[in-house]
């Protein structure tokens, strides 16, 4: 159990990290000389700025699917960073799957095993 909670508390920190970074790369300021404004690079549906949750959404979204959903990139410092992420999230994913399948494997090979050993 505990190694089950650790997976799962990775995969959440992973992509509420990559959430936070999602929020800093928006709300920082522009790369472009002269102006002072948000950098963007993320467009959001509906008029209201993005808050946190929106950045958590985002995320977990790329995170579960390796894509994104109703939200907009609009800069390479934004695709790059969700390329990375979108990249790093397939390889835990892939991980975690392979030891899944790996484990139970491993346990119905030893049911099977044992008992055709009581046969």
């Amino acid at each position: 159990m505990l190694g089950l909670g650790t997976v799962v508390l990775s995969w959440s920190l992973m992509h509420t990290v990559f959430g936070l970074r999602y929020a800093h790369a928006f709300y920082g300021d522009s790369d472009q000389p002269g102006e002072s404004r948000h950098a963007g690079g993320l467009v959001f549906p509906g008029e209201r700025m993005p808050d946190y949750f929106d950045f958590a959404y985002f995320s977990f979204v790329i995170g579960m699917t390796c894509q994104v959903s109703d939200v907009q990139i609009t800069s390479h410092p934004m695709r790059r960073l969700t390329l990375l992420q979108s990249v790093l999230a397939f390889g835990f994913n892939t991980i975690i799957l392979a030891l899944l399948i790996n484990t139970v494997s491993g346990f119905l090979g030893t049911n099977l095993i044992q008992a055709s050993h009581d046969h």
